[in-house]
């Protein structure tokens, strides 16, 4: 009797040794929470490096999950960059452990004379992201009066953050603790919410500022926004047209704004950013075009992100406001439903792509319509999904002209180009509005019609061996029957400045065209104003 007790305790003990030790000295091993928030980044990204290396996983399913959001979060995948930080989220709370509690975010939510605009801005947003709609930062616009701002300031900021009430619930500030992890290791770092957010067109960064860093013995008395701005201050939006300068905002260091450039850009990028290849167009997985580049080429790095917004029939009636826009748009819907060939000209941003993409739908929709664009920007096949629409983009040795060319084998009614970006491209739309489909219609960026003319005419000589410039011109002057001219001006808005008619001269002398405006934009009284009629 006496051995079996012996036995019984001994084996409890044992049992106690193997459970309860082990497990107090883990809990006493337990590694501490971090002490700011450089610490709790570095632990993070080494958490999710040791899920991504851990092989033996049961759950390989889950590894290539994680490291596919590691890959394309940055890349315009919405899905992929949520879930990404929402294991952010996860890894944080247990990281912090019993100093789970709204003091220990490693922000200073309760005390804003420690917090800087950054910050605050970043918390704000987050705050009106929890409401719903990623368009967040026109609502912010709205609420805190910058529709007038061409530069929005830290001191814009904090008296934004003053109108409060800011500081939140805990979730909230998790949130933005969260957000603020996710950009600095995987996302755009400071200019993740503008990218992200649906209402803003456009973001630029590394455009402007000093790429020298000489020492300045007076830069030691700079501070803030009074130093002068290095190539990593710089942050630009474009909202409603508008070109906005977030002064508040900084990647801090060179470092910072290069891991950006060197990430943004890869979804559809056919080479990779280097010294033999310093400046890549490509385009991300939500359509947005990019743009990067990189020394020795570009002064600095920098980036540019333009994005285009879902089109619909009413657009052309959000776009043209102006008095008299009743008139341009029935203009502009009759070229497309007595199809006529004409071009869409004007300087970046003007509106061009827009306005294509909403006259798109008052093209017959049993014609057969046919898009070639160096990277696909127009979308029209997620627009209009029910249409009879095949689109194509250069890609590699498959260049523009090769796809306008293999069109005319693919039943085209209307061919629609992006963009004439070269002279072949030029005088392969000439060809092809000539003979191969109903009509055609593209954007391009000359100022004038007499000059989108003599492009045009050039383009056919260079490329296509016309020697004589009156035949070249003539076949130009008979392809296009009308230049609709945007403009967006310094404060954003956008018009349509003219709509010009191309009207073929009869005599053998020149010029061999006239040119007539339909319909002028006069600025000073900001109404569209008919000069003439058909």
């Amino acid at each position: 009797m006496i051995w079996i007790v012996l036995f019984i305790a001994a084996g409890a003990t044992l049992i106690f040794l193997i459970m309860y030790l082990p497990g107090k000295s883990k809990k006493k091993d337990r590694e501490p929470p971090p002490e700011n928030l450089d610490e709790l980044c570095v632990r993070v990204r080494d958490k999710i490096d040791a899920l991504l290396l851990d092989t033996e996983t049961d759950n390989e399913k889950e590894r290539l999950r994680i490291m596919r959001a590691v890959r394309e979060a940055c890349l315009g995948d919405q899905s992929e960059r949520e879930f990404l930080k929402d294991l952010i989220k996860s890894l944080i709370i247990e990281m912090l452990g019993d100093r789970y509690g709204r003091g220990n975010l490693f922000i200073p939510f309760d005390d804003p004379d420690k917090m800087n605009a950054l910050m605050m801005f970043e918390h704000l947003y987050m705050k009106l992201a929890s409401e719903g709609d990623r368009g967040v930062f026109a609502r912010m616009v709205k609420k805190y009066g910058w529709n007038e701002l061409n530069i929005i300031t830290s001191e814009d900021i904090k008296k934004a953050y003053d109108i409060g009430p800011v500081s939140g619930n805990y979730n909230e500030m998790l949130d933005t603790l969260v957000q603020r992890v996710y950009e600095l290791l995987y996302g755009h770092d400071c200019t993740d919410l503008l990218i992200n957010d649906t209402s803003i067109d456009g973001v630029s960064a590394g455009v402007g500022g000093k790429t020298r860093f000489e020492y300045d013995y007076l830069s030691i008395l700079e501070s803030g926004e009074n130093r002068a701005s290095r190539s990593f201050d710089t942050v630009y939006c474009v909202y409603e047209g508008r070109t906005i300068r977030m002064r508040f905002l900084s990647f801090g260091n060179n470092a910072a704004l290069e891991r950006v450039v060197k990430n943004i850009y890869r979804y559809n990028s056919r080479a990779a950013l280097s010294q033999k290849n310093p400046v890549i167009h490509a385009t991300m997985k939500d359509n947005s075009r990019v743009m990067v580049s990189r020394p020795p080429v570009s002064d600095g790095y920098a980036f540019y992100v333009r994005k285009y917004r879902s089109s619909s029939p009413a657009d052309i009636k959000s776009l043209l406001v102006h008095e008299g826009a009743e008139e341009v748009i029935e203009i502009l819907t009759s070229l497309v439903r007595t199809e006529q060939s004409f071009c869409i000209s004007g300087n970046t941003g003007g509106g061009k792509t827009t306005l294509l993409k909403a006259l798109v739908a008052y093209i017959d929709p049993l014609y057969a319509i046919r898009v070639v664009e160096s990277s696909f920007e127009l979308d029209l096949n997620n627009l209009y999904p029910e249409r009879n629409i095949h689109m194509l983009q250069e890609r590699g040795e498959f260049s523009i002209y090769d796809a306008i060319t293999a069109t005319k084998k693919m039943d085209t009614d209307v061919l629609l180009i992006g963009e004439v970006n070269e002279p072949k491209v030029a005088g392969a739309f000439i060809q092809i509005s000539q003979s191969g489909s109903r009509m055609a219609i593209t954007t391009l960026h000359h100022e004038t019609t007499k000059k989108l003319i003599e492009y045009m005419r050039n383009a056919l000589m260079c490329e296509f061996g016309i020697n004589d410039a009156s035949v070249a011109e003539k076949q130009v002057v008979d392809s296009i029957s009308y230049d609709v001219h945007m403009v967006r001006d310094t404060r954003g808005r956008h018009y349509v400045e003219r709509i010009t008619k191309i009207i073929p001269n009869d005599s053998q002398h020149s010029p061999f065209y006239k040119l007539v405006d339909l319909i002028v934009f006069d600025p000073s009284a900001s109404r569209y104003v008919k000069t003439s009629f058909e």
